[in-house]
């Protein structure tokens, strides 16, 4: 199998990145991990990838961060990808947005809330990105 995941330079996208690799296009891979945070690029990505037949991971978000109680533009942007990501999945497309909560990288180094590894995170991708069915979404926050 073949990857292509946005946002490696960091985070969950570079350990993404270590495990499975990484091809140079969209066009090239067989599995598109939609990783990158960038405005609604994410959505723009999530068609692309629909058109070419891809299966598709979306990171989404779940954090419970203040930003998310008063208007904010990032949350938008994450609702549009929850969206797009279940109107294409009942279109017969192989996606799946995963919510996450916080978990472990430089990002949110400075906030002290309960966070999750990103080897638990990489593996719950891996266990999606295996079963025999689709799934259509997946919601994780440490406890």
């Amino acid at each position: 199998m073949k990857y292509y995941i946005t946002g490696t330079r960091r985070g969950l996208g570079k350990a993404l990145k270590e495990k499975h690799g990484n091809c140079n296009s969209l066009d090239e891979c067989d599995i598109f991990i939609n990783c990158k945070h960038e405005g609604f690029s994410q959505v723009d990505l999530l068609y692309y990838a629909a058109e070419k037949h891809k299966q598709i991971i979306n990171i989404g978000s779940n954090s419970p961060d203040e930003q998310k109680h008063q208007p904010h533009v990032y949350a938008i942007q994450k609702a549009a990808l929850d969206l797009a990501n279940e109107q294409l999945f009942y279109q017969g497309v192989n996606t799946t947005i995963i919510r996450l909560g916080y978990f472990d990288t430089e990002r949110v180094a400075h906030i002290n809330k309960n966070k999750m590894s990103v080897d638990y995170v990489v593996k719950t991708i891996d266990w999606i990105i295996n079963q025999p069915h689709r799934v259509k979404e997946l919601t994780v926050i440490p406890k």
